[in-house]
């Protein structure tokens, strides 16, 4: 969502496409194995009122292959504003991957099956403190509704600790989510449900002076759950994970080496593997209360041109409680652009 000076009273007509192919081959009892394959397409008009101002309204047609019909067709609208320092939104947010977020607590998934997170949103950028802090009011509830009000909302956090001219940054993220669901002019008989997530951890980077090798990376994490809520519905009411990252950066793939260990631990909109409930269709009340994964991570972004990019992924996963290989792959192609249509008057 750029906000450029130049562009101050253009009207423009913007394009956003994402094209997606993921398989997920799992065969545990935790997260279910399916594929994703389809594509949204989001055609909006682009206004910039003033040089710090966007404001965008479109629709977002969803389309999964192997269907008759698009999924879903939702309006969008973002209203940003944006300054040296810092960006305000309100209306569809800088949403999913843009959070920054580790997996545990958010889904890479969510990019496909929830494209659009509707509230307010305010990202702060220094040279030394990046801050995301937003509001996804989910469901809204009018007076005897049967269902319940749902809000998400979190803070994804990075401060620098130290950086050395030679390479070296060494860096303090901190993230949390928290999911509501409740109201008082509701007719469910659902009791009032609060739970929160939370990690802390530190980043180490170098980079290198390679052609081919750009960086090496390790980010650890200690994460948290709490379940809040005056009546216990899940499984388990609090929990923990360690989650360990190694990896690197070069011209081709880049390699992620994680070590995932979770006692009792629960995310909403966490991903489904680092689970100790079960997700699955086939076994939902299954448990696994101290869950323990190997995964190796291999991405690919190609830039095929300035608005295309191509993203390749294969992940395979070792699940030492239940000894087996499994694995997901995808592929990815994403096209932003604007085109201008004309410059109105004050």
């Amino acid at each position: 969502m750029e906000v450029k000076p130049e562009y101050e009273h253009d009207l423009r007509f913007g394009v956003d496409i994402l094209g997606f192919n993921r398989n997920n081959e799992y065969t545990n009892d935790i997260a279910d194995g399916y594929t994703l394959f389809g594509y949204h397409l989001n055609p909006k008009l682009v206004y910039f009122p003033a040089k710090f101002v966007r404001l965008e309204a479109g629709v977002l047609l969803w389309k999964d292959f192997g269907t008759t019909n698009y999924r879903r067709v939702l309006p969008t609208f973002t209203l940003k504003l944006q300054k040296p320092h810092y960006q305000f939104l309100f209306g569809n947010l800088q949403a999913n991957v843009s959070h920054r977020y580790i997996e545990p607590l958010y889904d890479f998934e969510k990019v496909i099956n929830d494209p659009l997170e509707n509230g307010v949103q305010f990202i702060w950028q220094r040279d030394k403190l990046y801050l995301d802090a937003w509001i996804d009011w989910q469901r809204m509830i009018y007076p005897g509704d049967p269902f319940q009000e749902e809000i998400e909302g979190g803070l994804s956090a990075e401060q620098r600790l130290w950086q050395h001219e030679n390479g070296w940054r060494l860096g303090l993220p901190f993230q949390f989510t928290v999911q509501h669901k409740g109201g008082q002019i509701d007719a469910s008989e659902l009791p009032l449900v609060t739970r929160f997530n939370g990690a802390a951890g530190l980043k180490l980077e170098k980079k290198l002076p390679s052609r081919f090798w750009k960086a090496l990376r390790t980010e650890n994490y200690y994460l948290v759950y709490k379940d809040f809520s005056p009546s216990k519905l899940a499984p388990f009411t609090s929990g923990s994970g360690l989650y360990l990252n190694v990896g690197a950066d070069t011209k081709g793939p880049n390699v992620l080496l994680s070590y995932w260990r979770g006692n009792g631990y629960i995310a909403e909109q966490g991903g489904r593997l680092f689970q100790s409930a079960s997700t699955t269709y086939s076994h939902p009340d299954y448990l696994e209360k101290n869950r323990e994964l190997l995964i190796l991570r291999f991405s690919y972004d190609v830039l095929l041109t300035d608005d295309l990019t191509l993203t390749l992924r294969l992940e395979p996963l070792y699940d030492f409680n239940n000894p087996q290989l499994e694995f997901s792959h995808g592929l990815y192609l994403h096209f932003n652009t604007d085109f201008f249509m004309t410059k109105l008057k004050k």
